[in-house]
């Protein structure tokens, strides 16, 4: 990952779980009172605050040595968390701080080995692993509920902060090399390639990047938001390793180094650690220090160009608007909490008064990418603005902006708007999440790089109680949206064309680039190129010792599952699901209706249907009513599309529609209240809001799949291969894609009609299920509002097995499809072979094998050589899947896969290498879980607690000869498969002409 938007709507969003038993040793170190001045291993305890509003205690230190910072939140978690993050502030467009984090991870001191954190990801407990760059910062996080675990990776992300190797080999296989595009054959073309250039490459698809990128480099100008610190790709050749190293040297260190840890387990151990790693730096003054941007004393306007929408074809009446605002320093507490409610009060939900006046004006067709209140910069801004906007309308937007700002001055909000959003707040607070301590590091960072205290920006309270207050008083959000907004000069208005030539453009600059590179190459230069590309491929090759790097051992993984007991009774003659357990003060309502009496055309349709449902008005009352509604009384209400192949039975599956929502006990009888009147009165009359939805869902289809591509990809190659993944395309896939365009251009009324039709099928009591997550106290109040709900539903005594259908499969060959998508500049590739269902003996066997392939063949092969930012293989869905992610190869990855089958089927892994994989994939299993989703797995047609065991005992038991008799029978040539590869116009004519692939053109065709 590149580009993080840690705001204050991550931060508020996400809770830490509940009470549960620790050891009496942990309680204690956990609880022991630390105080300003105590001195523990090298550091000094400069703050400690109780922070109620989360149950938890934050304790601010400062090694001394060094003066590197260091805050740990001590909370009763067992996933527990740890951050090292430095400032980075790069002034040019070469993606230094980006290739850094990615090389600073391919080997260290301590570990001199091959890229010692993806190796990591199969010796590890970890429930998250990753690096990230932003636009001022870069961090190394991780989180584990294993103590031990917790140490070897904290030893490893420490050497390799602080003393990585920085090799000039892994500098040109994660930032850029020239190189022959057949190694093997020094006539062929000399390219540019490299992990980094090929991600970047995959971001200039996506024109909500290109919007984002372009309103943080013009709205702060002045210092680093100017550069792109991920990197432009025609810039990224120009940066040396030199530079590199450099840069290294002058950011990496302690002194400009901020560390975070949380959870469960005692500071002690943790300081301890860090100050043998501190030891060895002595202190230096950084220069980072972001400067606030100057102000402006008038607005400013810009044009830019951004990729083309394949499904539009009038560029000049698809045009984005955007106006950006300058807002107060991230570390201004108060004002980032005023400004959140605020923005969120005008923008979140379909009463809100930006999306009256821009939205259900009809003047575009969703609210432009990146629109809301960001806090991940020195100075936080807010954008508002809009897409599918004609040429004659830009000026209108942008005097309808004014024209909200200038009613809010006049009129203030609305209180209960107000007060709806004050309620989010209050109830995403108690909501749990089990990444509640990596999210609340990630939430923190900015702030606290650019001075604030972390324990004194986790206080909201105060904060709300203020806001509350002066509002009361009258005027305050007046004023603050006279000075923020409607007398703020420093606003930058930016205007996006969609320009079918944008990726042609950036292909003719890279190209350039390279022209220029290859114009002053030597002889000598050319020979050298072969020759590093031949040494970069022997030190990929190698076979590595890796016993110096820690790992989990195979005898600490547990032989159980975990297992959370659930009640299972009958009401109203609809199965309900029970678990009573601490959800803090929230009851969890999930319904599922099967669609048994369905028919295929009502399938297709049933994704649009779920995301209409969800959004009409219901009971007499509007669609804007409902919105406030829900967000006065519930955390999340949602329908969606539930599709699952049966766990024990090929070509068989459920389906149907899923209602999710959540809510504070006290609200419980206005929750239900909602989803009555929502299965009784829908309101598919309004059709304005219909269209809006649609207009919403195609507008964001290109960035979907430019963002997603390989999961396209998967699911059109699993289409190829059995009549549940021909489902799964036509639900989630290009097909469901197409249908959307369809649907969009069709008749309103008539759609209406199809979504009202498939409503009446499915307001059958009969059809139903419901699982219930709240406290057990409250397990009776949640019954009496269900057994309410459920009388109100019509019982039509359907006979059907609560939505489990069967496809028969058809006589087929393996089959291989090009989709074309013009201009895409990279690739997504995919593979999928028909297998077995979740609970078959074979299935444990192709867990083991999709781990394998992933980490011990297809990253190195996929990802280093071949230079694609991701690659691997998964075995789900009754089929085997191999992939690859913003790939810069298409045939050559084909070939890869190829190679990846044989691997696998001659047995070149060792049986380390195999006990590794059973560590990732039980590790996996173990992710632990929010009271408020235990037992919904389950509940959704998942392995119970018996079928668990069994698929844990044979992960565990496995052999290496079981996994080739896997391979062997399942990847084998002749065994049905589907290759897809979604690319480039440019690829078309090979595909097709060379290769035989059949070529559907996305936007055009299904």
């Amino acid at each position: 990952h590149y580009f993080i938007q840690s705001n204050l709507r991550m931060l508020r969003c996400l809770h830490g779980r509940g009470p549960r038993l620790r050891t009496l040793l942990q309680q204690a170190a956990c609880t022991r009172g630390y105080t300003a001045g105590d001195r523990l291993h090298g550091y000094t305890v400069t703050a400690v605050s109780e922070v109620p509003e989360f149950n938890l205690t934050a304790v601010q230190l400062v090694h001394e040595a060094t003066s590197a910072k260091h805050c740990h939140v001590i909370k009763d978690d067992s996933n527990n968390a740890f951050n090292v993050a430095f400032a980075t502030t790069p002034m040019d467009d070469t993606g230094v701080a980006h290739i850094l984090e990615h090389t600073a991870l391919c080997g260290s001191q301590r570990y001199p080995i091959r890229d010692p954190f993806f190796k990591m990801l199969t010796r590890s407990f970890s429930t998250f692993m990753n690096a990230f760059t932003g636009p001022d910062f870069t961090m190394y996080p991780f989180s584990t509920q294993n103590k031990q675990d917790y140490y070897n990776l904290m030893s490893v992300y420490c050497d390799a902060a602080f003393f990585p190797n920085l090799s000039k080999l892994d500098f040109l296989q994660e930032g850029w090399r020239l190189e022959h595009s057949s190694k093997d054959d020094p006539a062929s073309d000399i390219i540019l390639k490299g992990v980094v250039f090929n991600e970047m490459k995959g971001y200039n698809n996506n024109s909500g990047y290109i919007l984002g990128q372009n309103v943080l480099n013009h709205l702060l100008p002045s210092h680093t938001y100017s550069s792109c610190s991920g990197g432009s790709p025609p810039d990224i050749p120009t940066l040396s390793h030199e530079d590199l190293v450099s840069f290294h040297r002058s950011h990496y260190h302690p002194s400009n180094a901020i560390f975070y840890t949380y959870g469960d387990l005692p500071l002690e151990g943790h300081l301890e650690k860090l100050d043998k790693v501190l030891g060895a730096f002595s202190p230096i003054t950084p220069n980072t220090l972001v400067p606030s941007e100057p102000a402006w004393s008038e607005p400013r306007e810009m044009v830019v160009k951004g990729p083309h929408d394949p499904n539009v074809t009038d560029n000049e009446n698809n045009l984005t608007v955007t106006v950006s605002y300058k807002l107060p320093v991230i570390n201004d507490r108060y004002d980032n909490i005023a400004l959140s409610v605020i923005t969120d009060v005008l923008t979140t939900g379909a009463q809100s008064k930006f999306y009256e006046a821009l939205i259900q004006s009809e003047l575009g067709s969703d609210f432009a990418d990146g629109s809301g209140y960001h806090t991940y910069t020195k100075d936080s801004y807010f954008t508002i603005g809009l897409k599918g906007v004609t040429q004659d309308n830009v000026a209108k937007v942008r005097k309808v902006i004014d024209e909200v700002w200038e009613e809010v001055v006049r009129e203030g909000l609305p209180a209960d708007q107000v007060a709806a959003v004050l309620h989010q707040m209050e109830i995403s607070k108690k909501h749990q999440s089990t990444s509640f301590g990596m999210h609340l590091g990630v939430g923190l960072l900015g702030a606290w790089l650019h001075g604030a205290e972390p324990a004194k920006y986790l206080e909201f309270n105060t904060h709300l109680d203020r806001f509350q207050a002066l509002e009361e008083a009258g005027g305050h959000i007046q004023d603050l949206v006279s000075r923020n907004f409607l007398d703020n000069p420093h606003r930058l208005t930016v205007t996006m064309i969609p320009d079918e030539t944008f990726g042609k453009t950036l292909a003719d600059r890279e190209g350039a680039v390279l022209q220029d590179k290859l114009t002053h190459l030597t002889e000598q230069d050319k020979l050298e190129v072969a020759r590093t590309a031949k040494e970069l491929q022997a030190a990929q090759d190698e076979v590595q010792d890796l016993s110096c790097l820690p790992c989990i051992q195979l005898g600490d993984v547990p032989t159980t599952p975990l297992h959370y007991p659930v009640h299972r009774i009958t009401v109203e003659g609809v199965p309900v699901q029970i678990y009573g357990g601490p959800t803090n003060g929230i009851s969890y309502f999930r319904c599922l209706i099967s669609d048994s009496d369905l028919v295929d055309e009502q399938e297709s349709l049933l994704p649009t249907y779920s995301a209409i449902l969800s959004e009409v008005g219901a009971g007499g009352k509007s669609y804007q009513q409902c919105d406030l509604e829900k967000m006065m009384r519930t955390g999340r209400f949602s329908c969606s599309t539930h599709f699952a192949p049966l766990k024990d039975s090929m070509d068989r599956y459920t389906l149907g529609t899923l209602f999710s929502s959540y809510c504070l006990n006290k609200n419980l009888p206005y929750m239900m209240k909602l989803w009555a009147d929502l299965l009784s009165q829908p309101h598919f009359t309004e059709t304005d809001r219909i269209k809006a939805l649609l207009d919403s869902q195609v507008a964001a289809q290109k960035d979907q799949i430019t963002q997603s591509g390989h999961h396209y990809a998967i699911t059109r190659s699993r289409s190829h291969i059995s009549p549940v993944g021909e489902l799964g395309e036509q639900l989630h896939g290009f097909r469901q894609a197409a249908s959307v365009l369809g649907y969009h251009s069709a008749n309103m009324q008539d759609l209406v009609g199809e979504v009202a039709g498939t409503h009446v099928t499915l307001s059958d009591r009969s059809l139903l299920s419901v699982a219930v997550n709240t406290t057990p106290d409250l397990v009776d109040d949640n019954l009496e509002a269900i057994s309410r709900l459920l009388k109100g539903v019509p019982d039509g005594k359907s006979s059907k097995d609560y939505g489990i259908r069967r496809r028969d499969i058809a006589s087929v060959e393996s089959v291989n499809e090009f989709v074309e998508i013009k201009n895409l500049g990279i690739n997504f590739c995919a593979r999928s072979y028909r297998t077995v269902p979740a609970t078959d003996p074979d299935s444990p066997k192709l867990s083991l094998l999709a781990s394998l392939l992933s980490s011990k063949f297809l990253h190195k092969e996929i990802r280093e050589k071949g230079g694609a930012y991701g690659g691997g293989a998964m075995a789900n869905q009754q089929s085997f899947s191999f992939y690859s992610y913003r790939d810069p190869n298409n045939e050559l990855t084909l070939d890869t896969f190829d190679r990846a089958a044989t691997w696998a089927s001659d047995g070149a892994f060792s049986e380390s290498q195999l006990e590794e994989a059973k560590i990732s994939v039980v590790g996996k299993l173990d992710a632990p879980v929010a009271p408020g989703s235990r037992g919904v797995a389950e509940f959704l047609g998942g392995m119970n607690v018996e079928e668990k065991q069994a698929f844990r005992t044979a992960i565990l038991e496995c052999s290496k000869s079981d996994v080739l008799d896997a391979a062997s029978r399942y990847l084998s040539p002749s065994h049905l498969h589907g290759n897809v590869v979604v690319g480039p116009d440019t690829d078309t004519s090979k595909f097709r002409d060379s290769l035989g692939f059949t070529v559907t053109t996305f936007g055009l065709e299904g």
